[in-house]
């Protein structure tokens, strides 16, 4: 299958976890390694915010002196940069290239329904081939 045809609802992650901007550093972390992910949403008072994810929190504890009781809303990267669902994946590729970044949220009808990031992208091509 070419990665040209496929589009990005059929390969992005529908589980969507989040945190809320105020939430501590820490609280972050708890709920990636608990999950098993590389990021979350960050919501204010339930609206999307931004993204934290694992090179956020290990590039800000590297560079500049955090606390784990620091606000997510500290380090997290803003505005979200996010895809169609019904986008090619070879356009969730592009934007993700042009924006320098691993991930995208993935929106259907100006909502947030998913996540799609570089690993999903490389499974699917190894997956189809």
């Amino acid at each position: 299958m070419n990665s040209g045809l496929a589009s990005v609802k059929q390969v992005m992650n529908k589980s969507i976890i989040s945190v809320e901007k105020n939430d501590a550093i820490r609280t972050a972390i708890k709920k990636m390694v608990i999950g098993d992910i590389g990021s979350l949403l960050v919501t204010s008072e339930g609206v999307p915010t931004g993204i934290i994810t694992e090179r956020d929190i290990l590039r800000s504890f590297a560079t500049e002196k955090l606390e784990p009781e620091n606000k997510v809303e500290t380090i997290m990267s803003s505005p979200l940069i996010s895809v169609d669902s019904n986008a090619s994946l070879n356009e969730a590729a592009e934007i993700m290239l042009t924006n320098n970044v691993r991930r995208l949220m993935v929106k259907e009808n100006d909502k947030y329904v998913g996540l799609i990031s570089q690993r999903e992208l490389q499974r699917f091509i190894v997956e189809s081939r």
